[in-house]
């Protein structure tokens, strides 16, 4: 009776995190039916990736990216790849998440460079999440500075008139990282406070070039886009594709439309909601932490070598698929210790 009641648990438990994108997943978005739309060949549409802190490519992205190609007309019509960067947190050193985050930026510009270059009639849509919320803004409208305890260095904006700036047709950021209050392109209840850092004026300045592209959703409690909006809530900074990938798929498939000539592609109005439903931090949104990238254990050398082989792109396909329940369990426990870590100071 109790060997059956663990397995009947346990399949309940599989059903429930077969969503690769939730605060606590049990696999990856790296399936087959998400990697069959990554590419580097040239489609009417192709969408660049910067993925959070410590996921692996694609990262939580991977499914809202897959439903927006799959709406605007399948591999044939729209195409992904992602940013090349090691996305690697605080938790691997004082300096590591501003050597990721600059390299993100500095290799996002350059890749989307080389593909509208290769692809000039391509449009590029653009999407980001915590660090690589940050990042995808530092692509657009310039980026660099003191975040948390380190010094990212400085990169240029991308000229939103000329390629590749000029071949982006929406941007969508979640949760990100490095962002300013009172942006008229910022979606959620985090609008009224800056992130860990807020960006410079001429930074600011720039990327609003992009504002009528640019969606910056930000949830009030998130502690990394909304410092201030106690209590902060971990969950809220995770939540965002259970909550809003209906609207953006909508949003970016319209935007989509309505740069091809679509007749019934009119440019659409920007969502209005935008807002988390999670409420104050609990002891089990603490614990609902995505798993660490690699392997279960990490040695003290692996946690002192942030970049180096993490930093190269896998082949296409070749990223590890579903986890084990053992491993997964074990890496989500470490993951879970070092972020409270980091969120403990803001409580």
């Amino acid at each position: 009776m109790f060997a059956s009641s663990l397995l009947l648990s346990l399949a309940s438990l599989a059903s429930a995190q077969q969503r690769c994108d939730v605060p606590s997943p049990g696999i990856f978005c790296n399936s087959t039916e998400i990697i069959a739309y990554e590419t580097a060949d040239c489609r009417p549409y192709q969408i660049f990736l910067t993925r959070g802190s410590d996921e692996p490519y694609p990262g939580r992205l991977g499914n809202l990216t897959k439903e927006i190609c799959s709406d605007i007309g399948g591999k044939d019509k729209c195409g992904f790849e992602s940013v090349v960067f090691p996305a690697k947190s605080t938790a691997w050193g004082p300096d590591v998440w501003c050597n990721s985050a600059g390299k993100g930026a500095a290799n996002g510009q350059a890749q989307m460079k080389a593909y509208s270059e290769k692809c000039p009639d391509s449009k590029l849509i653009l999407l980001g999440f915590s660090q690589g919320g940050a990042v995808a803004q530092d692509i657009l409208g310039g980026g660099g500075g003191k975040v948390f305890a380190c010094e990212q260095d400085v990169n240029p904006a991308m000229d939103a008139t000329s390629a590749p700036g000029s071949n982006i047709i929406a941007a969508v950021t979640f949760g990100a990282v490095v962002r300013s209050r009172d942006q008229n392109f910022t979606i959620g209840e985090g609008k009224n406070y800056d992130g860990q850092r807020a960006r410079t004026p001429e930074q600011l300045a720039s990327l609003n070039a992009y504002a009528d592209v640019l969606l910056d959703y930000c949830h009030y409690g998130d502690p990394m886009c909304a410092v201030g909006s106690n209590p902060p809530d971990v969950t809220a900074h995770l939540n965002y594709f259970v909550e809003h990938n209906d609207e953006v798929k909508t949003w970016v498939v319209k935007m989509a439309k309505a740069s091809g000539g679509d007749a019934s592609g009119d440019k659409p109005s920007k969502p209005q909601s935008g807002n988390s439903s999670s409420s104050a931090l609990s002891a089990s949104s603490v614990s609902a932490m995505p798993a660490m990238t690699g392997s279960a254990t990490h040695s003290s050398s692996a946690m002192a070598t942030a970049t180096g082989s993490s930093e190269a792109k896998p082949a296409q396909g070749s990223t590890p698929g579903n986890t084990s329940a053992a491993s997964l369990l074990t890496v989500t426990a470490v993951y879970t210790t070092l972020l409270a870590m980091l969120v403990a100071p803001l409580l």
